[in-house]
């Protein structure tokens, strides 16, 4: 039995390290292809490692950005970049590079107190932020019922602090980013009135456009955007668009 363990414990970090190998490679062909400028190939490397792999890191949705950029994809460049900003919404280059794109598709994202506070940290951070303080909550408790120290008592009161403001921020965080549905528009397409290539067209939407997906219906989405200071509302096939919480 202690031999079988220690062979399966073996291989486990032989497969590890033989995945982690793997994928300093893929990094460094993923580099060596960009500044050969065979941003195809880059492209198809970054995208190997979201899609197949499914590797989370901010850093490979910016270099996948800029790989798309420099081969002329505005929409899903747009796409990795934001996705990269929500994962390291603090980093000053992301933020950056974000600005700079939305700008060339003529778009300003809105920076009013609630969006940039909420923006400013990751959702994994919140999350871990709750996590711990509930945690710690529910030790001081438990100790506190157990040993009634006043020193326990002050935990107690300090951590159920942190809760209350620690919760909404959670609700708020998760709603924005999980619950609202942002897209991308991948190319510049023709918005119609009702789900279906029957309906009329009512405007025509830019690659690169972020917008909110109100609901789905089929192969169609409901989205709105902002235009001129104006809320605008129609429908688009889910294949034109590009979904930044995925």
């Amino acid at each position: 039995m202690k031999k079988n363990l220690g062979l399966i414990v073996v291989c486990l970090c032989f497969s590890v390290c033989f995945a982690e190998n793997r994928y300093k490679t893929q990094i460094a062909n993923a580099e060596e292809s960009f500044k050969k400028s065979n941003f195809s190939k880059t492209i198809e490397i970054y995208e190997s490692l979201v899609q197949i792999e499914k590797v989370n890191n901010p850093y490979i949705y910016y270099n996948l950005s800029n790989a798309y950029y420099r081969n002329g994809n505005l929409g899903k460049a747009i796409l990795n970049m934001e996705k990269a900003l929500r994962l390291a919404p603090r980093d000053r280059e992301i933020k950056n590079n974000a600005e700079y794109l939305n700008t060339v598709a003529g778009q300003v994202r809105r920076k009013n107190f609630p969006n940039t506070f909420l923006r400013y940290f990751s959702l994994n951070e919140i999350t871990t932020a709750f996590a711990v303080i509930t945690i710690l909550f529910l030790t001081a408790l438990s100790l506190f019922i157990i040993k009634r120290k006043l020193i326990l008592k002050k935990a107690v009161a300090v951590s159920v602090v942190f809760l209350i403001i620690c919760i909404p921020l959670f609700a708020l965080k998760v709603y924005s980013e999980v619950a609202t549905k942002e897209a991308v528009v991948l190319s510049a397409s023709n918005i119609k009135s009702g789900p279906g290539e029957n309906n009329p067209d009512i405007f025509i939407i830019p690659e690169g456009k972020i917008v909110s997906v109100i609901f789905e219906n089929g192969n169609w989405n409901n989205i709105k955007t902002e235009s001129k200071n104006k809320s605008l509302t129609g429908w688009i096939e889910k294949s034109a668009l590009g979904n930044i919480n995925a």
